[in-house]
């Protein structure tokens, strides 16, 4: 008689030593960064600044927020989803995507998103592998989007010729790799190939040999429109306190401003955006101004979503303790 052993999802709670750490560093690091911001920029001046916001800009940006978070995420998401086997609607989708951004606003090192993985599993039966899978996926098309951006903005900011090589190069890799994924042809045997070399996990070639290109470019297509919608959040944040922003400038340094608020150090990117806009858009406006524009683009992008997402959240854990209590 064998005995098999079941493995156990553990949720991240804020119940463990561990996940208490890991709230109280995040926050120190946020704490940190702003301390030494705040040290070198009066904090008054800040304020002054924020009240002299124009909200015609400010207005668009939380529109474009909006567009980014409620539409274009969601319907990545259930994209995303389809790869992996499990077709969601659109509605569900976006249940899911704006219910756990509370739990992300609470949870350090972007570990609310754990929250879908056990969503999806417990309503749909999609395993953690394959959900892991499709939030990864969401990060690496968002990834390659933005190097496109920034591929864009600095084959026409910069001017010696090696560099402009380098951007141009690097631009046609991202167009090339994005040719790539919409063919089918194409795409499978490489990434079979990868697959094979790395050994990775056998869920993962169902996934390949399932691949729609159409699906693929479909993703693409939306990542780009979310990635597009946070870099004109820079530029309207930046004309609301009446900032000057070449294009050029915004796709370059508005796409490594974005990356670096991805990295999950912080709440919201809450230190980490604020410290990418003062030290790439330097030559653009005083530290004061920049710091202010920072604050703006936290709030649209990073706050408004956690709030809108208190609307969601009750549906959000209903579906998913309701599926539980079914069990």
């Amino acid at each position: 008689m064998s005995i098999q052993k079941h493995h156990v999802w553990e949720y991240p709670t804020l119940s463990t030593p561990k996940a208490i750490l890991r709230f109280v560093f995040t926050w120190l690091v946020t704490l940190a960064i702003f301390v030494v911001l705040f040290s070198r920029i009066p904090f008054h001046d800040v304020v002054s600044l924020l009240q002299q916001t124009d909200m015609r800009f400010l207005c668009a940006g939380l529109l474009c927020s909006v567009l980014a978070h409620l539409f274009f995420s969601s319907a990545r998401f259930q994209r995303v989803v389809k790869m992996t086997g499990c077709r969601i609607s659109f509605g569900e989708a976006v249940i899911i995507r704006m219910g756990c951004n509370p739990i992300k606003g609470i949870l350090p090192f972007k570990m609310g998103e754990f929250a879908i993985l056990g969503y999806m599993k417990e309503r749909h039966h999609l395993s953690y592998a394959r959900g892991l899978l499709a939030l990864l996926s969401g990060y690496m098309f968002s990834f390659t989007a933005l190097i496109f951006f920034c591929s864009m903005g600095g084959l026409f900011y910069v001017h010696p010729p090696l560099q402009k090589m380098l951007f141009a190069a690097a631009c046609l890799l991202i167009v090339l790799l994005i040719a790539i994924s919409i063919r089918q042809n194409f795409f499978r045997p490489v990434v079979l190939y990868i697959h094979k070399i790395l050994r990775l996990p056998e869920n993962v070639r169902k996934i390949i040999e399932s691949y729609d290109p159409q699906t693929g470019q479909a993703i693409m297509i939306h990542s780009l429109a979310i990635e597009g919608c946070k870099l004109l959040i820079i530029l309207f944040s930046f004309k609301s306190l009446s900032i000057d922003l070449p294009v050029d400038a915004l796709l370059l340094w508005g796409s490594m401003t974005i990356i670096a608020a991805y990295l999950p150090m912080t709440y919201w990117g809450l230190g980490m955006r604020e410290s990418a806009v003062i030290v790439l858009f330097a030559g653009y406006a005083a530290p004061g101004h920049l710091l202010a524009a920072g604050l703006l683009m936290t709030f649209v992008d990073g706050l408004l979503p956690v709030l809108l997402g208190l609307f969601f959240i009750r549906p959000f854990l209903n579906n998913w303790l309701g599926s539980m209590m079914q069990k």
